[in-house]
Parts: structure tokens; C-alpha cells; sequence
């Protein structure tokens, strides 16, 4: 069913303690089409000892769940402040909170009810902010390091969490053997105005301009409450450095005040060639689908999809409560021009059939960066 209609995907990024909380709400709010994928974030922790001059021995990491879901515009402002409550996530160290618009191109018919009715939450509106979305994809194992540049620069606790990776390593012939198809996928939320510097370090750091290296992008994020708090240690003061830049968001309105002098010298971020006019489609469907789905879409023009494991909930007496739990998103960053080859070929793979229930998410890019040769 083609649907072609602008919604706003929430995401929250939730530490796994109370995430339950989290999902117990949506579902007395009986949303219809939420899903639930497995993380981890990293933070830096004050250790003592010889243990604390290690390379990377100061990093701890903690369970994270990462919940998704779309709501008609309207709806969103409401649906957010009510995470924040429940989630408490006023309080920095607690998780994050994003707004993007994507467009629903096509999906199975059970999809594309996104309305709920009116509610009141108890709690004042927190204030939120625009930033920049940063997504990399690199081989297992060594996303920490790439993580890290998140840390170290204060910009927000990062989410990494597992996929499989398809495309570049298929058509690297013998040198295929030395790329896992094991990833891990790094998301970063760093304010606009330093998103080109963290995603030049990340590059960097990373070694992206080497073959079989990774992948990264950046995307637009309409709104959202970033966990600032990378550090984890006694604290000695009233209030934390966290709950102070905080404080002074919501007093300024916006970010800007953060802005600090360059973090890397401009004329490095000129010399790469990033990738432009491309578009992120995130394809939804079944269990066990994914590989063959992004399969016909690289004969269609996609160059490859990283595919993750997602858990769908939906209330018991949802129209859709049949569908399997398990489902799988497949993210392929393509060409604009490729779009609509590709969702032809998915249409006629039986993406949205009973066999798959396939769901087509769009979301612009603002740039990429890999390895493409000389």
C-alpha cells in the first residue's frame, strides 16, 4: 500500500532499567507500530589505581534499550514531554530523546494508523533542541574507539548496538574474508554547530578512508534531549557539569552558547569528498526477510543495507498483534535517484505482502563518508 505521507519518528534511547516504564505507557496509549532493538552505551568512569592510567580501562558500559515508533506530527510534542516523565529524563545520565520527520513511502496494509487521542501530561514541557544525527557502521569490535570521540568531546553518551553487514564486503572477492559481515553501529547526537568536527574525527579515528573500513552519515534531527552526562564519578558539587549546561539550555532557548573554537583544523574537513544527495531507506519487515529483500534491492542500484534485530510490540488487541516479534530493520543508504527502482523491486520481492509485512521508512542524509577509491 503506498502511503507517501510525512510522519515524525520518535526514538528514545533508554537505559534498561526503566525503559520498562517507558514501554508500559505507549502501551496503555495503545500505539500500534512500536519497536524494541538491544544496546549498549559507554561513559567514562573515574577509577583508581593503575587501573586508571589503561588505555580504554576507564570506559564502563551499561544496557540500553532503543525504542522507536511513529506518530502523526500533531501528536508528537505531547508523546515526547510524556517519555520525559516517565522516563524521568530531565535528570542527564538517564538517556535520550530524538525527533525526525521521515516519510512513509509504502507499507503492509495493518500500517499507517499513527493517530492517538488527545492526552494531558503533569510535568512542564522540557526544552529541546535541534541537532545533527551521526551514524557509523563499522566492524566488530572496534566501535568503542570511534564512540569514544563522543566522550571526550562532551557532546552526549553515545548508543552502539549489533547488525550484519551486506554489499561492500560482497564485492571485495578474496579480500572478503578479512571484512566481518559482523557490525557495530555507533549513533552520535552532537549539536549543529559541531556535528563537522565530530564527524571528522570519527573519520579519523575510525581510518574510514581505508578499504573495507566503515561507513558513516549524518542526518537531520528536528528536536530532542541528549544525555550529556559522559562522565560517571562522586560528585562533589550541588549540581553536576551535566545539570548545569542543561539548566542553562532551557534559559538561552538553544545551544548556541556551546559553541567552541574549532576542534580540527577546517581545511582537513575540505579535503574529503563526502558523498551527497543520498537518502536513508530504512526498510521494516519480518524476521528472517531481510537478507533476501536487500538482496533484490542491490539489483535494483542499492550498494549494500546493514541489517539489525528488532522486538515489535504492540498491544494485545491490536489489529497487528499477529505479526511476529521478531523483526529486522534493514537501513540502506542510497542514491535519491535509486529510490524508486528500489522500492519497485522490494514491491515486487513481496516486501509488503503477509509473508514479510514491510514497512518503508525515508529520511534525508546531510552527508557521508567511506572508502571509494582512487
Amino acid at each position: 500500500m503506498k502511503i507517501n505521507k510525512t510522519f515524525s519518528r520518535i526514538t528514545a534511547y533508554l537505559h534498561r532499567n526503566i525503559s520498562k516504564d517507558v514501554l508500559d505507557v505507549l502501551k496503555k496509549m495503545k500505539l500500534q507500530d512500536v519497536h524494541l532493538a538491544s544496546a549498549r552505551s559507554i561513559v567514562i568512569e573515574e577509577k583508581k589505581g593503575l587501573i586508571s592510567i589503561m588505555p580504554g580501562r576507564d570506559l564502563a558500559q551499561d544496557p540500553l534499550d532503543i525504542i522507536f515508533f511513529l506518530v502523526t506530527p500533531e501528536s508528537e510534542e505531547p508523546l515526547v514531554n510524556l517519555i520525559i516523565e516517565k522516563g524521568h529524563l530531565y535528570y542527564p545520565g538517564r538517556g535520550s530523546i530524538l525527533v525526525e520527520e521521515v516519510e512513509l513511502i509504502e507499507s503492509h496494509e495493518f500500517f499507517g494508523d499513527y493517530a492517538i487521542q488527545p492526552f494531558e501530561i503533569s510535568s512542564q514541557p522540557v526544552h529541546l533542541y535541534s541537532c545533527i544525527g551521526i551514524c557509523c557502521i563499522m566492524k566488530r569490535g572496534q566501535g568503542d574507539a570511534v564512540a569514544r570521540i563522543a566522550l571526550d568531546t562532551g557532546t552526549c553518551v553515545p548508543a552502539i548496538h549489533f547488525g550484519t553487514g551486506t554489499g561492500v564486503r560482497d564485492k571485495m572477492g578474496l579480500l572478503r574474508i578479512t571484512i566481518s559481515p559482523e557490525k557495530e553501529i555507533i549513533h552520535a547526537f552532537p549539536t549543529i554547530h559541531e556535528a563537522d568536527h565530530i564527524l571528522e574525527m570519527m573519520i579519523e579515528v575510525g581510518r574510514l578512508d581505508q578499504p573495507g573500513s566503515g561507513f558513516i552519515y549524518s542526518f537531520p534531527i528536528k528536536k530532542g534531549l541528549v544525555n550529556t552526562r559522559v562522565n560517571r564519578g562522586e560528585q562533589r558539587h550541588a549540581a553536576s557539569i551535566e545539570q548545569i549546561v542543561t539548566a542553562v539550555d532551557h534559559m538561552k532557548g538553544n545551544t548556541e552558547w556551546r559553541r567552541r573554537r574549532t576542534m580540527v583544523d577546517k581545511r582537513s574537513v575540505r579535503k574529503k569528498k563526502y558523498l551527497r544527495g543520498l537518502v536513508d531507506m530504512i526498510l521494516l519487515c519480518d524476521g528472517g526477510t531481510g537478507m533476501e529483500l536487500v538482496k533484490a534491492a542491490m539489483s535494483a542500484g542499492a550498494g549494500g543495507a546493514t541489517i539489525s534485530s528488532m522486538q515489535y510490540m504492540s498491544p494485545h488487541d491490536s489489529p497487528v498483534s499477529d505479526i511476529s516479534l521478531a523483526r529486522e530493520l534493514c537501513s540502506m543508504v542510497i542514491p535519491e535517484e535509486t529510490k524508486e527502482a528500489v522500492i519497485n523491486v522490494l514491491e515486487e520481492s513481496g516486501a509488503f505482502t503477509d509473508r514479510c509485512h514491510g514497512q518503508i521508512h525515508l529520511r534525508r542524509t546531510s552527508k557521508a563518508y567511506t572508502y571509494v577509491g582512487k
